[in-house]
């Protein structure tokens, strides 16, 4: 029986936070954000910076979850379960906020980009670090 790997959560979630500052920096896409928001990552109370990770945290625990469950072989069933993930939840539900709650186009698919690569990347890795594992577990 597969053991849920706290570590490999807490790491993979703190990681993809810290890919998502840059995300949003200056470097890629700060600059519409802020134009279309009017926010900026200076405004930002610090409160929310000690918050936020715990998103990605909750998201990488329930990758976690669906990995030792599925078991992707290699990291191309890794990237197709992100992308069934990705779409079939983030997609569907920015949709309605663009529908209804007249969601700027360009400041979604900003969004839309940062919780792809965030999946991709969780997947990924989270799929890999089971792997690993399983093996080691195997050999012992």
């Amino acid at each position: 029986m597969n053991k849920i790997n706290y570590l490999a959560i807490l790491v993979t979630g703190l990681l993809a936070f810290g890919l998502s500052l840059v995300w949003y920096s200056p470097l890629l896409f700060g600059n519409v954000w802020a134009q279309t928001d009017g926010g900026s990552v200076a405004a930002t109370p610090m409160w929310k910076f000690f918050t936020a990770p715990l998103r990605e945290i909750i998201t990488a625990a329930v990758l976690s979850f669906l990995i030792m469950r599925i078991k992707p072989k290699n990291w191309k069933d890794a990237v197709v379960l992100a992308l069934v993930l990705w779409f079939g939840f983030y997609v569907v539900q920015l949709t309605g906020a663009i529908i209804w709650e007249n969601a700027s186009l360009q400041l979604s698919a900003v969004h839309a980009g940062d919780w792809l690569m965030k999946t991709l990347f969780m997947t990924i890795v989270l799929s890999a670090w089971q792997r690993r594992t399983s093996r080691k577990a195997k050999q012992s």
